[in-house]
């Protein structure tokens, strides 16, 4: 019975990756069951006292302070109870123990099949419009089983250092499988591709420079795949293939955004006023969003205007702000920390920041290859990527957005205690 009980908690590891794509809810279902049984079945007291767990802590304490002690009661209830994913990465972190004692390869195979059944599904909804539950593609961008959630590119690039975490946490000898592997990564990519979202490839686009960089044993499968991704894309755009102009959406109108401005919703080129070209951060929208952050943020520099707070004004204003655009988030993770959380929020950001660099560089230098290394490097990865600032991201308050950034933090708990502490 003890065996069977560890089963089940174990698979709840690759459960939870794939129930994203059958809603939030459901995902936040098993969370919670998760956590629950990460309570009731952990014997490790010293675990709520280590250090990083401790900042964690602290980090969930002043958003529950900073949410309470705002005048407005319409937003507190969720992050009031952030430190719920606190609770959930040491579920993640506790599950990876169990799963060190009971390896078994079945559940991993079967995340694997489930995403390829995805990436498979996605390829058939572009060429033909819809994919195998009749969903149609929505403003020219394939979303597969997500339907009218245009996550589908996020989703996969925020996944991805979890899936090769799990590749070298099971030894899988990448030499002997390289055509298997070439095949699947090379349909991810192309997905990742057809989601048409633009920050979603720019984030595999660092994931793979780093992995390329990092990971020698990956370098001949992602390069294939490259350029498999290279070719289709090619082929796709040249004969205009397929019901989506994803070519378009990714290249030609990011690069009319950066370089033009919007005028009464008609976009002029910045070359045509005084002859010069000026460049934007992303697009006008963008732009406008900082803006109207850095405005708000002059009203508490200390301790921020609160979680949520950006959506919050706008409704205020019935989204018609005197300076900037409205939207429900700033779309940039570190404007929305500095806005929403201050110079404090700041702080935990940098402090968090600076740690995950520094281990990276530290186990790097040690210049050790076996696999527990491996899965610390591509762990950071997605880490980094979930915290990168230098391009429009979601909301960091956003529940499944969140929910993948505290996975990354439990296993990247478990690979610390692997190879920095050892």
């Amino acid at each position: 019975m003890k065996y069977l009980n560890i089963q089940s908690l174990t698979i709840l590891l690759f459960i939870i990756p794939l129930s994203f794509i059958a809603g939030i809810a459901v995902t936040e279902f098993f969370v919670f069951f998760c956590t629950i049984f990460f309570l009731i079945f952990n014997k490790d007291k010293f675990l709520f006292i280590n250090q990083k767990v401790i900042f964690l802590f602290l980090f969930s304490a002043f958003i529950f302070a900073n949410t309470y002690f705002r005048n407005s009661d319409d937003l507190k209830l969720g992050s009031i109870f952030y430190f719920r994913y606190v609770l959930f990465s040491l579920a993640i972190f506790f599950l990876c123990e169990l799963l060190y004692n009971y390896k078994n390869k079945r559940y991993f195979l079967l995340l694997i099949f489930s995403l390829l059944l995805l990436l498979v599904d996605s390829i058939f909804q572009f060429f033909l419009g819809f994919n195998i539950l009749g969903f149609e593609i929505i403003s020219s961008r394939v979303s597969s089983f997500f339907n009218d959630e245009l996550i589908l590119g996020s989703y996969l690039v925020r996944i991805m250092p979890i899936i090769l975490w799990f590749m070298f946490f099971f030894r899988i000898n990448l030499k002997k499988n390289i055509f298997l592997f070439v095949i699947f990564f090379s349909l991810y990519f192309i997905t990742i591709y057809l989601s048409g979202g633009r920050t979603s490839f720019f984030l595999w686009i660092i994931t793979v420079l780093g992995l390329l960089i990092i990971i020698k044993d990956l370098r001949k499968i992602l390069l294939y795949s490259i350029i498999i991704l290279v070719f289709f894309i090619s082929i796709t755009s040249y004969f205009k293939l397929g019901k989506a102009n994803t070519f378009n959406r990714l290249f030609v109108k990011t690069y009319n955004q950066i370089t033009t401005i919007e005028i009464n919703k008609k976009k002029m080129k910045i070359s045509e006023n005084n002859g010069e070209k000026k460049f934007n951060f992303y697009s006008t929208q963008h732009e406008g969003h900082i803006l109207l952050a850095l405005k708000l943020f002059h009203e508490n520099e200390i301790f921020g205007i609160g979680p949520q707070g950006f959506k919050e004004y706008c409704r205020k204003v019935n989204h018609s702000p005197e300076v900037g655009i409205c939207s429900t988030h700033p779309h940039n993770i570190l404007i929305q920390i500095i806005l929403e959380l201050g110079l404090i929020g700041l702080i935990f950001y940098i402090i968090a920041v600076v740690f995950v660099l520094f281990n990276f560089f530290k186990s790097f230098f040690k210049r050790k290859l076996n696999e527990d290394y491996l899965s610390f490097y591509a762990i950071t990865l997605g880490l980094i990527i979930n915290l990168f600032p230098l391009i429009p991201g979601g909301n960091f308050f956003n529940n499944w957005i969140s929910i993948i950034l505290y996975y990354n933090v439990g296993l990247y708990l478990y690979s610390y205690k692997n190879c920095i502490i050892k």
